[in-house]
């Protein structure tokens, strides 16, 4: 699912270099060509292999995603209030600047000067996953449903996270999971309506959401895609599909308010617990989209370039500890800003023969979208 390509293998393209714009090599079209509509072509066009998909950070909400508007309803105050934010919702220390997505280009004067390949960076393009890599990933992800329904947790959420204050749309999700496991020809229009009312009621109230209550909101529409993308016996992919823009809007709101507004925890654990499970959401939230990109576009998954720049806690096992004491003497809380490995640097560092038995099943799954290919034992459970 992740791959890397440099940025010195294409030259501008000729309406960059007219206007003596700064041109970001994007294939089929730069970004300023794609937003200005003109037309793009490239000097001595290389293999599309050889070709950069983006330099810029990607944007959360892209451009083909604007008619999603009609599926967000009565939520519209809120793709109003950010529609000036979402490209840069998901950047993290060090990626550009929340102007630079979809303005840079306009405001940089092009450069010819030479630069030493070696010292640019290297920029995340998707590439193509083999069937087994998909039914895999598919499997895994609808592993979350009877997950939920028989402990009430998932790895993208915490056993601890609602003991104390269970939301709504918790609940909802763990009962319609189960309703889910006992599906039959006869309940199957049950089970579709009452998902269907969870998710308008979870828009009615998405504009006074508390930060825990928007973290429950995205989980439980991701157990609700999930469930309506994957199984085709519910008849409801298509209307799904179309509900992946809301949650790509939820999901770039919660991971922006995790940055912006501070949540108190009396407990070290706790706040990490609740931290951890947001960035698991958020990952979670992208790779369901993702997959469902690689299922209907011949494996294509189009979120490689927000996967690879996602951050969890490198130690995964932390995330099941039964024994507190382990995680205050070297978990998280111990180390400098949390011991966090972004998607794509985790995947580089994993090596074809290295022992899959000590993974946790979420590293399992993320690396056998990435890396199965290289080491089909990634996939063998």
């Amino acid at each position: 699912m992740l791959g890397y390509i440099s940025s010195t293998r294409k030259k501008s393209c000729h309406a960059c270099v007219r206007s003596k714009r700064r041109c970001d090599l994007g294939y089929p079209c730069c970004n300023r060509c794609f937003t200005k509509g003109l037309d793009c072509t490239y000097p001595n066009p290389v293999q599309e292999a050889q070709v950069v998909f983006r330099q810029a950070t990607p944007d959360l909400v892209p451009a083909s995603n604007v008619n999603s508007t009609k599926v967000l309803q009565s939520s519209s105050n809120v793709s109003q209030s950010s529609s000036n934010s979402d490209s840069s919702l998901y950047q993290i220390s060090g990626s550009s600047s929340p102007e630079s997505d979809l303005a840079c280009h306009d405001r940089f004067p092009s450069s010819h000067t030479n630069i030493l390949e070696g010292f640019l960076p290297q920029v995340w393009e998707p590439i193509i996953l083999n069937e087994r890599q998909i039914s895999y990933l598919v499997k895994k992800l609808s592993s979350f449903i009877p997950s939920i329904a028989f402990v009430g947790h998932t790895p993208f959420l915490h056993e601890d996270l609602y003991k104390e204050q269970p939301f709504q749309s918790y609940q909802d999700s763990c009962s319609l999971s189960a309703l889910y496991l006992m599906k039959t020809d006869k309940n199957i229009p049950i089970l579709v309506n009452s998902i269907n009312t969870k998710i308008d009621s979870l828009i009615t109230s998405s504009a006074g959401w508390s930060l825990r209550e928007h973290l429950a909101a995205v989980q439980a529409l991701v157990v609700y895609q999930i469930i309506r993308l994957f199984d085709p016996d519910l008849q409801q992919q298509a209307f799904a599909a179309k509900q992946n823009g809301l949650l790509e809007l939820w999901t770039a709101h919660l991971w922006k308010r995790s940055f912006n507004e501070a949540s108190q925890f009396r407990k070290c654990y706790e706040n990490w617990a609740f931290y951890e499970s947001i960035r698991r959401t958020v990952i979670m939230s992208t790779m369901v989209r993702g997959a469902w990109s690689s299922l209907t576009q011949n494996g294509l998954c189009d979120q490689v370039p927000v996967l690879a720049r996602l951050p969890w806690t490198k130690n995964a096992s932390f995330f099941h500890l039964e024994n507190l004491s382990e995680f205050m003497v070297s978990g998280p809380c111990t180390q400098q800003e949390g011991g966090l490995i972004t998607y794509g640097d985790y995947s580089l560092k994993w090596n074809p023969g290295d022992d899959v038995n000590r993974l946790t099943s979420f590293e399992r799954m993320l690396l056998s979208a990435c890396r199965g290919k290289e080491d089909p034992d990634l996939m063998n459970d």
